[in-house]
């Protein structure tokens, strides 16, 4: 995992933005909430913007991220979560002694360069009948600068999702696309303006607006999106 220098920067950026977009993370976690169990293993925290919503649907929540500042800033929006572990450290090196119901990255596996060999260690990690819940950019044509200023190795598709989830030992369970509507912006600023980051208000803006994109994607789910969300379980042995 990389994580350092002006890739900090532009993810530090993005986390904040993302921290006032309530809709956006309410609608993102409304796929994540059916598949949790008891035990959930959360890779990546940031600063917490999901670990909160996490937290209230779980016995013992167990997170992990690099960034020893993200950590503080996700203990002190838990602070009285007595449930939740913190851990600084980095997930493709951490030895777990613990078994988990389910395991959870979201915007995080694009971020590890041996990514096929990183879910073959967790699916170690998971219970049988456990879940594994990603959620990662989708699109190799999108890659443009707001991928590579946050450390983004790759895009996904179906296709090499489900090739990866497989060789990994996993049973992909569903893979749908999700946020439609975010892929012209996305073009536009990183591919056309060249940005880093969205410019100023953009995330707000958007955010105003999800409960429309929300009701619209339950009726026609689309057939592309910025992002792909999947569901796996571990082979059986």
């Amino acid at each position: 995992m990389r994580k350092q220098g002006s890739l900090s920067l532009a993810q530090t950026q993005w986390l904040d933005d993302l921290a006032e977009a309530d809709h956006f993370n309410r609608w993102v976690f409304s796929h994540i909430a059916p598949h949790l169990g008891d035990e959930v293993l959360e890779i990546g925290c940031g600063t917490g913007n999901f670990t909160v919503h996490l937290a209230s649907h779980c016995r013992h929540l167990t997170v992990i991220d690099l960034d020893g500042d993200y950590i503080a800033q996700t203990q002190s929006r838990l602070a009285n979560a007595n449930h939740v572990t913190f851990h600084i450290g980095d997930a493709t090196q951490q030895q777990w002694s613990d078994r988990f119901d389910t395991i959870i990255l979201l915007d995080v596996l694009e971020h590890i360069e041996q990514d096929q060999q990183f879910l073959r260690q967790l699916a170690e990690l998971l219970k049988p009948e456990g879940r594994l819940i990603l959620k990662v950019p989708a699109g190799q044509r999108l890659y443009n600068l707001l991928d590579s200023s946050v450390g983004h190795y790759r895009r996904y598709n179906k296709t090499n999702l489900t090739h990866t989830l497989t060789a990994a030992q996993f049973t992909p369970l569903d893979l749908h696309y999700f946020n439609i509507v975010g892929i012209p912006g996305w073009w536009v600023n990183g591919s056309l303006l060249k940005r880093t980051i969205p410019g100023g208000g953009q995330v707000g803006l958007f955010n105003r607006f999800v409960p429309l994109f929300e009701r619209l994607e339950k009726r026609l789910p689309p057939p592309v999106g910025l992002s792909l969300m999947a569901i796996a379980t571990p082979k059986s042995p």
